[in-house]
């Protein structure tokens, strides 16, 4: 008997407990470039991320390539 009681306690307690809530994002402004400047800075910037992943698959294939070559 005394084993149920606790549990019920335990479980009133979980229900007296308020969660912490973090604050959600009520609305992000978008980065639409106005300018010619602006867009061409933009331009450069994607252009630049996709060198450097053209860049990383390169080497991942250069690295297996050397590596089934040592194996051999």
């Amino acid at each position: 008997m005394a084993g149920i009681f606790g549990i019920a306690l335990r479980g009133l307690g979980m229900l007296g407990k308020a969660k912490k809530v973090s604050k959600t994002i009520d609305s992000v402004k978008p980065n639409v470039p106005k300018t010619k400047l602006e867009k061409a800075t933009s331009k450069l910037a994607i252009a630049k991320h996709k060198v450097k992943g053209s860049k990383a698959k390169l080497d991942q294939t250069v690295f297996e390539i050397s590596q089934k070559s040592k194996g051999k």
